[in-house]
């Protein structure tokens, strides 16, 4: 009896624990791959351990009015990490208890318990590695720094840029000298208010040397799955022009797509123009950010957002003008009225 009271009590702890856990992915961070292994391993449990332990005999163990925990209340302010944190301790702790005492009444329970602890381990680690990333929010402008080898001049140029506070900067370098690319990568590092969300192109070392929030990869770069196994805890972009692309990156660790090109680009003239009509359906089946690439200008910014998108990176529009926080401020203009005209709240 006193074997099926500790059962019970720690039985209880892990389906607490991982609701606490479970409210927290949907509600706030609303990550629907994470939610559903989540909710799998909890299945798993509860199915289970009323198998190896039928619930009328748990019940019947319990003793709530003598249980002298009942007394340990204890009061802490703590963030949001640290309550999933704590709860996913509880789970283990308890899982580690139940696996224990299933050695006395049932090996194959203890078996079970031994898996399932080490699968949490995991979904752990995928979660709070998540939760650490910079949290993307829409609509957004997107800024694209192309960067060449005249350092004053571009370093001027970014300040205007960062004046007109963009959602999210990149730092683009197609040339081959990477101290170079490494150096002004740590210099905007220092300039970039934390607000911005940081994002180097194509350079997984670089940004990790610059202490970057993320990075963005093009089609012809590391697979996502290798550049995800070295920056867990970052934010990771790719880029895309196709419904089979998008469909191949659906089940994929990543943070964010760019779509394009939408209109007919300067910087990439040869890119494949593929029209804001592929929107709708991009988003019919990815959850994840899609932001609109390619030929974007205040002209045609609002009709981005309007099909669809959840905010526009730009290159030429900024870059060819004199006053580029003035542009920005107007591309923002342009796509909360796109949003508003979807009905969508900012």
């Amino acid at each position: 009896m006193e074997i099926l009271r500790i059962i019970d009590a720690n039985f209880n702890r892990i389906r607490e624990g991982l609701r606490v856990i479970e409210d927290s992915i949907r509600f706030i961070y609303g990550d629907e791959k994470i939610l559903k292994e989540l909710r799998d391993i909890k299945h798993q449990i509860s199915i289970k351990t009323l198998q190896f332990f039928p619930s009328e005999k748990l019940k019947s163990s319990r003793f709530v009015e003598e249980d002298i925990g009942k007394k340990f209340d204890k009061k802490k302010k703590i963030n949001l990490t640290k309550l999933i944190e704590t709860n996913f301790l509880r789970v283990e702790e308890s899982l580690r208890v139940l696996e224990e005492y299933s050695k006395i009444l049932n090996l194959k329970a203890f078996s079970f318990f031994h898996n399932i602890r080490f699968k949490i381990y995991k979904l752990e680690k995928d979660i709070i590695t998540h939760l650490s990333r910079k949290k993307i929010k829409v609509p957004l402008v997107y800024v694209i720094l192309n960067l060449k080898e005249d350092e004053r001049g571009f370093l001027n140029f970014a300040e205007d840029v960062i004046k007109g506070e963009p959602d999210i900067i990149q730092l683009r370098y197609k040339g081959e000298n990477s101290r170079f690319f490494l150096k002004i990568g740590k210099k905007l590092k220092k300039t970039i208010p934390d607000k911005i969300i940081y994002i180097i192109n194509d350079r997984v070392d670089i940004g990790i040397l610059c202490e970057c929030d993320g990075v963005h990869i093009g089609e012809n770069d590391i697979g996502v799955e290798d550049v995800r196994k070295l920056i867990p805890s970052k934010i990771l972009g790719v880029s895309a022009n196709s419904v089979s692309k998008i469909k191949k990156l659906k089940d994929k660790d990543i943070d964010y797509i760019a779509l394009g090109a939408i209109f007919k680009s300067y910087t990439k003239p040869d890119r494949k123009v593929i029209g804001t009509g592929i929107l709708k359906k991009i988003k019919s089946i990815i959850s994840i950010p899609v932001i609109g690439i390619g030929g974007i200008n205040i002209e045609n910014a609002r009709e981005v957002i309007e099909e669809g998108a959840d905010g526009i990176a730009v290159i030429s529009a900024v870059e060819s003008s004199k006053k580029p926080y003035e542009i920005i401020k107007r591309l923002r203009e342009e796509v909360y009225k796109g949003w508003r005209k979807r009905g969508k709240t900012i």
